[in-house]
């Protein structure tokens, strides 16, 4: 929001504003080397100041950051640094929460309580979805890629999303010990929103330990019904490896063998591999493997 900057407590600008006046930024060789490849969140305490970036993961399956902006924090002014006008674009419609801030550090913390408030309702949906996955399991539907990608994707977005919340941890941590600008209700603050973290990132690790439950699920699922097909497969051929044995001996052809010459010589050999087979089966179905 580009307001007269003496009466504003923060102004937002782009990196090439921010060179542009860089001179007047003690750290601003740190911030530009920070602005370069914004690729997660962190905050570094100076003498007069503290510098960092925030990088917001996307709720869907893009890798592209949802948000991310550099700050830039003194003790009477924050600036925000950001190119795509997302930021500057939320802050205006959200004057009445910022009207609340008197501090820098104070109105940094109102944009990182926002940053966090629809999460619990979108690991709630991850967690609905995790339990489709489970009943496709038992239901047998879809396919395994399917399954598979679906699995992946909530996996990989999880793991994103653990990493952020410990990288705001160390955020929180920095913000609520330091001694710049102290005041017993920004510490406060701070707190109550790390906690808030805190159990974010707990209800990423129990998502987690429920992807990995429903692969091993799955995975034991697999193993029992190819169990199963192997089963099947080992009892076909214990049947027939005795009629196996029977049509070996008797294709040798040997001129005096004395079933050649018998007249009921093959209805003899019939009737022996009907008990042969009638007797496997009446003993794999007594052990039960049948």
């Amino acid at each position: 929001m580009q307001c007269t900057e003496e009466a504003s407590l923060f102004v937002v600008m782009s990196a090439v504003e921010f060179r542009e006046r860089k001179e007047q930024f003690t750290y601003h060789k740190e911030m530009l080397h920070s602005l370069g490849s914004i690729r997660y969140c962190k905050a570094e305490l100076f003498k007069d100041c503290i510098l960092g970036t925030i990088r917001i993961p996307q709720k869907n399956e893009q890798k592209k950051a949802q948000l991310s902006f550099g700050f830039y924090l003194t003790d009477r002014k924050a600036f925000f640094i950001e190119d795509e006008g997302k930021l500057k674009a939320w802050i205006e419609k959200q004057t009445e929460m910022f009207q609340e801030a008197v501090t820098p550090k104070q109105l940094l913390l109102r944009i990182m309580e926002h940053m966090i408030e629809e999460d619990t309702l979108y690991f709630s949906h991850m967690e609905s979805e995790l339990d489709k996955l489970e009943e496709k399991i038992g239901g047998g539907s879809g396919s395994d890629n399917d399954f598979f990608m679906s699995l992946t994707k909530h996996r990989k977005k999880l793991s994103e999303f653990h990493i952020y919340y410990e990288q705001l941890m160390d955020i929180g941590e920095l913000f609520s010990t330091s001694d710049f600008c102290p005041s017993e209700q920004e510490t406060q603050g701070w707190d109550r929103w790390m906690h808030r973290v805190e159990r974010l990132q707990n209800h990423v690790h129990l998502l987690r330990e429920n992807v990995l439950q429903i692969r091993e699920l799955y995975q034991s699922m697999q193993d029992a019904h190819q169990n199963k097909i192997m089963a099947v497969i080992t009892i076909v051929t214990t049947i027939f490896l005795p009629l196996t044995l029977i049509t070996g001996w008797y294709g040798m052809n040997f001129v005096y063998m004395p079933e050649l010459q018998w007249r009921y010589g093959y209805f003899a050999v019939i009737m022996i591999s009907l008990v042969i087979v009638i007797a496997e089966i009446i003993y794999f179905k007594k052990k039960k493997m049948m």
